[in-house]
């Protein structure tokens, strides 16, 4: 038996309510890093803001163990779904539709994003102990995958790039922030903090 819907609230797993995301990846990222420039789709896809068109029937928020939180989510639960498919009936085709139980945004993100919390695996200066920013360092790295990237395409070489004294400098930088999140890890500094989804009021 599902919950009854919120009032008026429509699902909204990832911001299509609510002018899109914000807080991707718990806040390492904005919304606009889930923009896909020059694919010429409709904003709401372009962004990542799949709506649901089901209505609420949960308020919840990710919690992990270390005590850190996330913004309040008005989600889906167990709904029915019609579907159906087509059948060979004395030689005709015909669609026989029927209903089925289905799993929510709530049981969904509860199953399979639910595994990892950003803060935890990348602490910003303020939460871990040696004040090293994760978080910025997990950017720079990124950043540096980019570079070496355009680098490459800019000498029409990926080999020459990777030897050029640019790429083995950039190479080396990740290298090094490389170490840094692997000692952070065996220190427990960095982690896998497993995310409950938690009802709230």
């Amino acid at each position: 038996m599902s919950s009854p819907a919120l009032i008026g609230v429509r699902c909204n797993p990832y911001g299509a309510e609510t002018g899109g995301p914000k807080r991707l990846l718990g806040g390492l990222y904005r919304g606009a890093s889930a923009a896909t420039p020059g694919m010429d789709l409709p904003q709401a896809i372009a962004e990542g803001e799949w709506a649901c068109r089901n209505m609420a029937q949960v308020r919840c928020r990710m919690t992990c163990r270390c005590g850190h939180k996330g913004q309040p989510m008005d989600l889906c639960s167990w709904h029915d779904e019609v579907t159906g498919h087509t059948e060979l009936v004395a030689g005709t085709e015909r669609w026989v539709s029927e209903t089925v139980r289905v799993r929510g945004h709530f049981e969904e993100i509860s199953r399979r994003q639910a595994g990892f919390c950003p803060p935890c695996g990348f602490p910003g200066s303020r939460s871990s102990p040696n004040r090293v920013d994760y978080a910025a360092l997990h950017k720079e790295w990124e950043g540096i995958g980019a570079n070496l990237y355009a680098l490459a395409q800019a000498m029409g070489n990926p080999y020459a790039a990777m030897k050029s004294p640019m790429g083995r400098s950039l190479q080396q930088r990740r290298d090094d922030i490389g170490k840094m999140f692997d000692e952070a890890r065996m220190l427990g500094i960095v982690h896998n903090c497993p995310l409950t989804l938690v009802p709230v009021s």
